[in-house]
């Protein structure tokens, strides 16, 4: 995304700020960047020995500052801080050493935090930004952005695929930018020197996801076909415990009737995402299955799966018989 491309753009000039802070929600991001940084340092020290990796879970403020303001044979290095609580509520730790040294920071040293959360009202994150850069790191939100991001990763590759296939492989695959980068890797040694990657590439190479099996499932359940949906429940026990997957039937059954509530009060679908806590592109997704199950349904629905779940733990019978029969009435 374009922090990755803000990462790239200082190491080509050579300007990199003597303070970075990274954080956000998408690993896959902060390491596809941090490699970028990292082979900077490298041109001139192929040895890396201008780079250390401490924890701030383990390593003090005072220590930090000192590795920053120690020289290098090498013009320059890279002092990585990873697993910063400094923002948490109740953080003990001093941070005067910080803000001493971020005043006046070492320019020969890169001085990068790492954190999956940040409070930009303490006083540390504002002297961090006066001081050097600081980048959030996310996952793609709404569909669009999701093909945009894997129009990219295809076409760096050397490969193509049509944008139906994309939505569906997304789909198929699930939304983390990292599984998504490592199926891509697989599906180009798959398809050799062919260019194009087919839906047909992707299911014979990748593993669908529960959460999209689940799916299926329910879209089954939704046409009243009880043939497709008992099937669509094996090849989720295939892969999941029984009650994992009652879980997740609980789940979504809950987040269906959540959409319906907001339809009926009047609200969008642009609107779900902040009322259920989901994703966009999962709003989108339960949105449109909402309308083809009623409310009534989903209530009946949700009442077979309490009593299914009551008999998987005290009745002892056969887990995959008693889901199916669920799932039959569900259907019915």
């Amino acid at each position: 995304m374009k922090e990755i491309e803000i990462v790239k753009g200082s190491t080509a000039k050579g300007k990199i700020p003597p303070v970075y802070l990274w954080y956000g929600e998408d690993r896959f991001f902060i390491q596809e960047a941090y490699s970028v940084l990292k082979s900077f340092y490298l041109q001139t020290d192929p040895s890396g020995s201008g780079i250390e990796r401490v924890s701030a879970k383990n390593v003090s403020p005072a220590d930090i500052c000192e590795l920053a303001n120690s020289m290098s044979f090498f013009a320059n290095r890279l002092v990585v801080v990873e697993e910063v609580t400094y923002f948490q509520d109740g953080q003990t730790a001093d941070l005067d050493p910080f803000l001493e040294y971020l005043a006046n920071p070492n320019p020969s040293t890169c001085l990068l935090f790492l954190a999956e959360n940040v409070h930009k009202g303490r006083k540390f994150y504002k002297a961090l930004d006066r001081a050097g850069e600081i980048l959030e790191f996310r996952s793609p939100k709404r569909p669009q952005e999701w093909i945009e991001w894997l129009q990219e990763e295809v076409k760096h590759r050397g490969k193509t695929m049509s944008r139906q296939a994309m939505a569906q492989f997304i789909e198929w695959a699930g939304h983390n930018t990292g599984v998504l980068s490592q199926e891509l890797n697989k599906l180009v040694i798959y398809t050799g020197d062919r260019k194009t990657i087919t839906e047909e590439d992707f299911k014979a190479v990748t593993t669908q996801t529960v959460e999209a099996s689940v799916f299926q499932l329910l879209d089954a359940v939704a046409k009243r076909s009880a043939k497709d949906a008992v099937t669509s429940l094996h090849e989720v026990l295939r892969k999941e415990h029984p009650l994992k997957v009652l879980t997740l039937l609980i789940r979504q059954v809950r987040l269906l009737l959540g959409c319906n509530a907001l339809r009926e009060r009047g609200r969008n679908v642009s609107e779900a995402p902040s009322a259920l806590g989901i994703s966009p592109f999962e709003a989108q997704k339960l949105w449109q299955q909402s309308l083809h199950l009623s409310t009534e349904k989903l209530t009946r629905g949700l009442q077979e799966c309490l009593r299914t779940d009551l008999a998987l733990k005290t009745s002892g019978g056969d887990p995959d018989l008693l889901l199916e029969i669920m799932i039959v009435k569900f259907c019915e």
